[in-house]
Parts: structure tokens; sequence; C-alpha cells
């Protein structure tokens, strides 16, 4: 091979990997809003019961906090990773170490944040919403209407509003799956939950009613 041809053949190689790598970056927007995910862990346990998380009496745990779009959102935007030794500084943050280390590729990359601030503000939020007594210590399923639910959770969280809050159902509506709160980028205040979310909470949840399975 010629020199003038190693060098088209670099340019090229090197041109077609700007093109990728151009292509990758190119959703990677400024975000709008958090959206913080907080999973019934009785609901994920009944198909999942070997994981670590389940038979330890978990109710809503933490499944993550996810930087969103108006619409959509992005997901694992670079490769830094989280150490193991940072993430046992949070033990309670999430239910298990294995979710930590997931929601801080897929989402907390996304965050413009470091890996111990992205943890800290997850804790925040979490920290910020208040269980609702009739969730706690669930002995029996608790059947309800979404708006029941939504009632439950705002009287023990005032400062949130429906327009900030949506839920998520599983198996046709049937069960409840998921809680989320939103919050603007500062993480200081509740906000609007995009349409998407809300559209996807509406159709999700769509029985009249749906069962809240009992804490195990």
């Amino acid at each position: 091979m010629t020199f003038i041809s190693r060098t088209i053949k670099t340019l090229f190689s090197f041109g077609l990997l700007a093109a990728i790598t151009l292509s990758a970056n190119a959703d990677q927007r400024p975000f709008d809003y958090y959206l913080m995910s907080l999973s019934w862990s009785p609901e994920f346990c009944a198909t999942r019961p070997e994981d670590r998380q389940c038979g330890r009496g978990y109710g809503l745990v933490l499944h993550g906090v996810w930087p969103q779009y108006s619409k959509g959102y992005p997901s694992s935007c670079s490769h830094e990773r989280i150490s193991a030794q940072l993430v046992r500084q949070f033990p309670d943050l999430y239910p298990s170490e294995k979710l930590a280390f997931h929601e801080w590729q897929k989402h907390g990359t996304c965050s413009d944040l470091a890996p111990e601030a992205y943890l800290q503000l997850s804790q925040s939020l979490k920290q910020s919403f208040i269980n609702p007594p009739e969730l706690q210590n669930l002995t029996q399923p608790l059947r309800v209407t979404k708006a029941q639910l939504t009632q439950i959770i705002l009287t023990a969280n005032p400062k949130l509003n429906e327009e900030t809050i949506a839920l998520t159902c599983k198996d046709s509506g049937r069960f409840l799956q998921e809680i989320m709160v939103c919050f603007d980028k500062s993480g200081a205040n509740a906000t609007a939950c995009g349409a998407d979310v809300k559209k996807r909470s509406k159709k999700s949840c769509g029985q009249d009613s749906f069962l809240v399975r009992n804490i195990r």
C-alpha cells in the first residue's frame, strides 16, 4: 500500500468515526426536568422473587432519578464509571447495588453531575417524598382507584399536586407498578411531568381500579 493510499484510508476511517460520534451525540441536548421513579417492590418481586431486593419487606423503593426532555429522555450519555466504594456510601438509597450501577450508567451519566453529586441529589429527592401511611406495613392487598391513590399521595405530600406526579400500572392496569414525581433541574421544586409521561400513566392505569400488592 502506498503512502497516499494509507493516508486516504486513515482519513476515511477518521471521517467515518467522527460521523458515528456526531450521530451518537446528536440527541445529547440539555434536558428539561428530573423524574424520580419510586417502584412498588412487591410488584417487582411478584415476577422476580429471586432478586436481591425481594423477601426483605420493602414497599416503595427508589428505581431511579431520570433526566427528561419535555418529550422523551436521554440515556447512556457517557462511559464514566461509578465506583463500588462510592455506591456503598449510600447503602439505603437503592434496594440493591446492582441497580445503583445500572441507574448511573443509563441515567446518571445524562445528568451533567459527577457520580457523588448525582447520588446526593437522588438521596435528597427520595427523602423529600413522604411515604403515605396507607402504603406502610401493607399486610393485605389494597384496591384503589387512580384518583384515590393520587389523593393519598397528595395528602402526605402537600407540596405536590396532580400535575407533578404520575402512576404506572402493570398487567393491563391490574397492579400498581410505580409512583413518579417530577422535579425541576435544581431538584428544589416539584414541576409538571411531561405530556408523554402523563399519557403513559393514563394508558397503563386505564382500569377503573387496581391492586397495590401487599408487602412481604
